[in-house]
């Protein structure tokens, strides 16, 4: 199985980098940082004939590598009660990719979120955004990690994470 995780994080190496690295540690997979790559906002182009896929930037490099891959990890820290800018962007450009018949029906997604002020609590329509576009474009969701986390090493001193993590694990390697 191919696993690719996106961490939306803009720190590399933040409380979402790690819990990504923590959860996939010992398992074969991929890590993007979406803060490593130039992604333009959505540009909606049904009402003209222009096509809508936008080649300016690096989106289409990265949807080389969801293409094959089977599971997606999304990681990001909870901003403003929502997921970051970046991984919002790369989200709204799966637009483009539906519209260019991309084969996202049957792929696994977990997500990974980091928050500082009751995550599990306040960054619930993070879940619910990606629960939805999973529904939309066929996609498996399995489930959410949200961990509370603020200071920079946060994540990589906690001795113990929370259950969902051990069953997420679980899941991912035994799918």
């Amino acid at each position: 199985m191919t696993t690719l995780f996106i961490n939306g994080s803009p720190r590399r190496h933040g409380n979402t980098a790690t819990l990504g690295r923590r959860l996939l540690a010992d398992l074969d997979h991929t890590t993007i940082h979406l803060a490593d790559y130039r992604l333009n906002f959505e540009q909606d182009q049904r009402e003209t004939n222009d096509p809508q896929i936008d080649q300016s930037d690096d989106f289409e490099t990265l949807m080389d590598q969801v293409r094959v891959s089977e599971t997606l990890v999304l990681g990001t820290p909870v901003y403003w009660y929502g997921m970051t800018g970046q991984l919002k962007v790369f989200m709204d450009r799966w637009f483009d990719s539906y519209s260019a018949d991309f084969p996202f029906a049957k792929k696994q997604v977990y997500l990974l979120i980091v928050g500082a002020d009751q995550p599990e609590v306040k960054a619930t329509g993070i879940t619910q955004a990606v629960r939805n576009s999973c529904e939309w474009l066929q996609m498996d969701f399995r489930g959410t990690l949200t961990v509370t986390a603020d200071g920079i090493d946060d994540v990589a001193n906690m001795e113990q994470l929370p259950p969902a993590f051990t069953h997420m694990r679980s899941d991912l390697k035994h799918p």
